[in-house]
């Protein structure tokens, strides 16, 4: 789907299912639901494909310029 692995995807749902889960994680499981790709995120919020991912996977956190590109854009773009 979209260029994430099988694994990804299974361990970002795992991440977002719990409840203290960071937002970029939340989104990323959405993003995943939407089939949005990491190319399309990253360009769209203009970062690298790399720090999408490290959003997803909880090892940083978006500031909140880039949380609400990045949330404007999974929430509101139509599939």
């Amino acid at each position: 789907m979209r260029g994430y692995s099988y694994e990804f995807m299974k361990h970002v749902r795992a991440l977002a299912s719990k409840p203290d889960a960071p937002c970029g994680v939340k989104l990323g499981a959405k993003a995943i639901e939407r089939e949005f790709s990491i190319i399309s995120i990253a360009n769209h919020v203009g970062v690298s494909r790399m720090t999408v991912y490290d959003w997803f996977t909880g090892k940083y956190i978006p500031t909140e310029s880039n949380l609400k590109k990045l949330k404007a854009f999974i929430t509101s773009k139509p599939r």
